[in-house]
């Protein structure tokens, strides 16, 4: 949907604003459709998100910790900061620096204003046992989750200027900078999954299964030749193919739809 919008929205800044123009009142009902489907997904998305965040603090407490560069204990009753942003320093057992928002991850994690339960912080586990890369899961999360924010931010914005003002495109036209917001939102889901994808297996690293199978005992026995062959071969494939799609994309977006075509036909 963010992408149908996007292209709606890039095509109405391009259009003229004559009234009754056809292809302007297609895009135009294309965007307001897109708008109302991610209205009611995009909070949706923000629900399912935090409760996967609580079926990880309960049963994946390392990854918890990862993403949220908590090397220190937070125990039952208190109210930690929340950090927004950090340079963990895993050699240390640390982070460098932090930024963040005193007493709130209780808020974040439970909605509580302290802590139901203790937090287990990446020291109180063995080197071997707890993820490598505290960086990349740090920021990766706060990518797919600073998306999902971002994201439901902009369909409110959206709803507001529809109901005060239209969403046209005489309106996208004075305001440039909606349309465009739109169109830097098109590959924003799939930046989230990958960054979603990142947090999820990097994470419960070095766990295949999560206390169960390591990744070393779960590792293919294939030569890394052999391994590194077949990801260039499939990351040449699927570039090629991307590279058609766009362009048989842009192709069909520019034309544009034919609007005299009838029902059924």
């Amino acid at each position: 949907m963010l992408v149908v919008g996007a292209i709606s929205c890039w095509w109405l800044m391009r259009r003229s604003t004559v009234q009754g123009d056809p292809a302007s009142n297609f895009f135009s009902l294309s965007l307001k459709l897109a708008l109302v489907i991610l209205l009611a997904v995009a909070p949706l998305q923000i629900v399912a998100g935090h409760e996967s965040a609580l079926q990880v603090a309960e049963y994946q407490p390392t990854k918890l910790a990862a993403m949220e560069s908590i090397w220190e204990d937070q125990s039952a009753g208190t109210s930690p900061g929340w950090n927004l942003l950090a340079l963990p320093e895993p050699e240390k057992q640390r982070n460098r620096w932090q930024l963040g928002l005193p007493q709130g991850f209780s808020w974040i994690l439970e909605g509580k204003p302290r802590l139901s339960h203790t937090v287990r912080g990446l020291n109180s586990w063995p080197l071997e046992q707890r993820p490598k890369l505290i960086a990349l899961i740090f920021y990766a999360f706060r990518v797919m989750a600073g998306i999902g924010v971002a994201t439901a931010a902009l369909m409110a914005l959206s709803a507001w200027l529809w109901w005060r003002h239209g969403l046209d495109a005489e309106q996208l036209q004075r305001r440039p900078w909606l349309g465009w917001a739109w169109v830097l939102a098109a590959p924003a889901g799939y930046v989230a999954i990958e960054a979603g994808w990142i947090v999820r297996c990097v994470g419960r690293q070095p766990w295949t299964v999560y206390g169960q199978l390591r990744t070393a005992d779960a590792a293919s026995p294939l030569p890394a030749q052999e391994v590194l062959a077949s990801l260039v071969t499939f990351g040449m494939l699927y570039a090629l193919l991307l590279g058609f799609a766009i362009w048989f994309g842009a192709r069909i977006i520019r034309r544009g739809p034919d609007l005299n075509l009838e029902p059924g036909s």
